[in-house]
């Protein structure tokens, strides 16, 4: 056991997922553990940057479904980085279903705010196709390619039925709409794309309790 002990271990990628396999073979007796990093800095996803005098986060704002289940909560709980609320027993079973509330603000491209009535049918539709993407194992092979391959051509199909009769600015606004959905449901799938993500790996997601908490 000794000899496994001094096993030279090389792991590639400095993100969250590289630092934490280290600290484990560290905590287990590894005593030579290198991370390689492509970049300049370490952190993978995690970056703050500055907005004038306001520190923002780049990527990675949040914490997922925070609770005893979910290892980078137990990461940030351990160095006593999170907000007292989130580490409350009640934060922690609250059951979001993976929509955590949300105030929506709508703009189109021109800078113009949208009221949140006039994207519904788009939140309708996106949700009802997210909730009924087909499992890995009930539909034909060559079906759908991706997530984001299911989810645009049904949108497009149903669509051309359901919004026939809306002018061609209010289809094109809520096509729009849909679209911005599909990317910003890329974070809770963590992938940059859901052209990326094969029904297979959709149907093995699994939602964590907890109301997402951000580092103060």
């Amino acid at each position: 056991m000794a000899e496994n002990m001094d096993a030279k271990i090389v792991i590639i990628g400095c993100g969250i997922a590289g630092i934490a396999a280290a600290q484990r073979l560290i905590e287990s007796g590894f005593t030579y553990v290198r991370i390689l990093e492509a970049t300049g800095r370490s952190g993978g996803r995690i970056k703050s940057s500055r907005l004038g005098n306001a520190v923002i986060e780049i990527g990675a704002a949040f914490i997922h479904g925070p609770s005893e289940k979910n290892p980078v909560f137990c990461l940030a709980r351990d160095y006593d980085l999170l907000d007292p609320k989130a580490l409350t027993p009640e934060n922690q079973a609250v059951d979001v279903d993976e929509g955590p509330p949300q105030v929506p603000n709508w703009f189109t491209s021109s800078g113009q705010k949208v009221r949140p009535e006039t994207v519904e049918p788009a939140l309708e539709l996106f949700y009802k196709l997210l909730d009924s993407t087909p499992q890995s194992k009930s539909h034909k092979k060559r079906s759908w390619p991706s997530v984001g391959d299911f989810i645009k051509s049904e949108a497009l199909r149903q669509t051309a039925k359901k919004w026939k009769n809306k002018d061609k600015s209010t289809r094109q606004l809520l096509l729009g709409a849909i679209n911005t959905l599909l990317k910003e449901e890329c974070y809770s799938s963590a992938t940059h794309s859901m052209d990326e993500l094969d029904l297979v790996g959709f149907s093995m997601y699994h939602s964590i309790k907890g109301v997402d908490c951000t580092f103060p």
